[in-house]
This record gives C-alpha cells, sequence and structure tokens, in this order.
C-alpha cells in the first residue's frame, strides 16, 4: 500500500540485532528437519546419513512441534527449514504450517524437484520469507552429473517455475565445484533471463564450500575448488567482486573491534534431525539433546561453552591478514541438496 514504509525479514533482523547490543538472543535458527532425500549429490555432507536406519532416528512431527514451541517463547523470529531434503518428509507442510502459525519468518531450501502444484499453491497462501533452490548445473548432463538423479534436471526447472508463477520470494544457488565451474557465471546469466521473463526479482547466490560427510568421510573434497579458481570467477563478475569485497571489509572490521566472527550460538543456531542443539551446520563439534532438555537452558547455558575457532579473533587485529581471516570465516553461503 502506498505510504506505508517496507522493511525486509533481513534489514529487521539487523536492526533488531544492533538493538540488542551484546546481549545474547535466538534472532535466527537453521533447523535440518531431515536427512533423507530423493538425490544423491556427490557433495552433500549429509547424504550417509539418508539410510532407513538413520531414518528412524529422527524426529517425530510431536517432537518438532514441542521443541518449535520452545523456540518460539524464546523469542526466535527467523527459522530455516533445511535438510537434506525437507520436502522429502511426508509431514512437510504441517511443520511448515506449525512454524508459519507460530509466527516465523520462514525459509525453506530444497532441491525443488519434489515441489507440487499443491505446495505451490499452499506457499502462495501463506507464503515463505524466502525458497532457495539449488541449481548446480546448467543443463542436464552437468546437473544430474551432479544429483545423480535421473529426470531431476527437469523436475527441478518444474519447481521453479511452479513458484516463479506464484510470484513468490526465490534464490537459486549454486556450489561451485569442479564438475561445474565452467557454467557459474551461465547460470547467473541464466538467473538473470529468468527474473526478466516473469517480471519478478530472482535472487542468485554462488558459495564453493564443501565440508565432509557427516561421517566424517573425506571424499567429497574430490570436488573442492582451489581458491585460486574460486578467485578467477568471482573477478570474472562485477557484482561477486563486490560482494567479496564487502566481506573481507566486513570481517577485518569484527577482527578490529574484537567481535567474534560467528554468530552461532549469540545470534543463531542449528538444529539437526536428531533434535541436537549446535552452534552451525558446519559446527557440529559438541551438541545438546532437545529431546531431554529445553532449548532455553540449551541455547543460554550450553552453546556459548562449545568450542568454535572463530569465536576470539586475534588480539592484534593489525597483524591479522585476509587469509587468516578466511580460514576462521564463516561459511558464505550454505547449501544444501
Amino acid at each position: 500500500m502506498s505510504g506505508i514504509p517496507y522493511i525486509t525479514g533481513q534489514d529487521f533482523g539487523e536492526r533488531f540485532s544492533q538493538r540488542l547490543s551484546g546481549d545474547r538472543f535466538p534472532l535466527s535458527g537453521q533447523w535440518e528437519i531431515t536427512c533423507r532425500c530423493n538425490l544423491r549429490c556427490v557433495m552433500c555432507y549429509t547424504d550417509c546419513f539418508n539410510t532407513p536406519e538413520m531414518i528412524q532416528q529422527e524426529l517425530s512431527f510431536p517432537e518438532i512441534t514441542r521443541i518449535m514451541d520452545e523456540i518460539q517463547e524464546a523469542g526466535c523470529l527467523e527459522l530455516c527449514l533445511t535438510g537434506g531434503e525437507p520436502l522429502a518428509r511426508k509431514d512437510f507442510l504441517d511443520i511448515y504450517a506449525s512454524a508459519k502459525q507460530k509466527g516465523f519468518l520462514v525459509t525453506v531450501f530444497t532441491n525443488g524437484t519434489l515441489l507440487t502444484e499443491k505446495i505451490a499453491d499452499y506457499w502462495r497462501q501463506y507464503p515463505p520469507s524466502m525458497i532457495e533452490i539449488s541449481l548446480h548445473g546448467l543443463g542436464k548432463d552437468s546437473f544430474e552429473r551432479i544429483t545423480q538423479g535421473a529426470g531431476s534436471y527437469a523436475r527441478c526447472l518444474a519447481g521453479i517455475r511452479l513458484i516463479l508463477e506464484r510470484q513468490l520470494p526465490l534464490t537459486l544457488k549454486t556450489t561451485g565445484m569442479t564438475l561445474n565451474q565452467d557454467e557459474v557465471l551461465r547460470i547467473k546469466e541464466y538467473v538473470a533471463g529468468l527474473g526478466r521473463e516473469y517480471s519478478a526479482k530472482v535472487q542468485y547466490k554462488f558459495g564453493s564450500d564443501i565440508r565432509p560427510r557427516l561421517d566424517g568421510s573425506e571424499d567429497v573434497y574430490d570436488y573442492q575448488l582451489q581458491a585460486e579458481q574460486v578467485h578467477a570467477i568471482e573477478q570474472a563478475d562485477f557484482e561477486f567482486r563486490a560482494e567479496r569485497a564487502t566481506q573481507h571489509s566486513q570481517m577485518e572490521e569484527r577482527v578490529r573491534q574484537g567481535r567474534s566472527l560467528c554468530w552461532g550460538g549469540h545470534r543463531k543456531f542449528h538444529i539437526d534431525a536428531y533434535g541436537q542443539l549446535q552452534l552451525c551446520s558446519n559446527n557440529r563439534r559438541q551438541s545438546y539433546d532437545l529431546r531431554h532438555g529445553s532449548f532455553k537452558e540449551g541455547f543460554y547455558e550450553l552453546l556459548p561453552q562449545f568450542p568454535c575457532p572463530a569465536r576470539h579473533p586475534e588480539p592484534e587485529p593489525e597483524l591479522v591478514s585476509i587469509d587468516e581471516i578466511e580460514k576462521v570465516r564463516e561459511p558464505r553461503l550454505t547449501i544444501h541438496d
């Protein structure tokens, strides 16, 4: 409506965080509601738990809603539902509806291949804050070489169009790796073209962080790009260059101020498919079991004690190089498949 000021969820979160000053507060959470998935992406760190035995150990719907009640009571504003593939849960819409009813700003990470008109129509009526879909290849061959799912390319594109046709908020994202490094910039151009075709703002994210699988195996590093390869991709695009420069500036400023480079356990938290509360999806060194304890106890009493290499930056920031900061920075983009 004309005359009513508008603020994005991200801007609101940043302003709210500033008001909190140094106080600990669970502003934003990422919830891995399942490790099950219909695809077998080669670099996926959760797929090793995509087994019948592990799926049986995942949180039930009543357990999820009980924990969600505790998160709401603690004041959390933003909740990201991810996986695995969250839509692979038969009760996904029930979980999503519960999150919306509790007033969360909900983001959904999905591979897009299980999207249906029913889900898209429901989202049109009760829209998420953002839908993020992984698009790791520009063509069928490269896409399915990564997902290892026959027909997944066509289903992903169909899911993307279901979202765009309903003018829902959409971000497409790519994990750069050895299998698709030559396609990243062309994927970005394709995404821009979709925005023009549907007269919509389609955001795009590029990430390059590949992490070991949850069972500890490191074969995924075979797909990791070298730093110079990532640099070459970023330097070839003005927006990528600007984003990297901004990140460097922000990290250097936080180090100069003696502030932590990680918001895990301070403003953010992560919950895995089995109810384990953790600092973030990339730091599972220690966990707190929400099946047998309360969220407030876990967030305020245990998480601050969990080890994190980014919590205490170097005391002499003038001696800290960009390369040293990069070693402990938060991943720029967490991509789930």
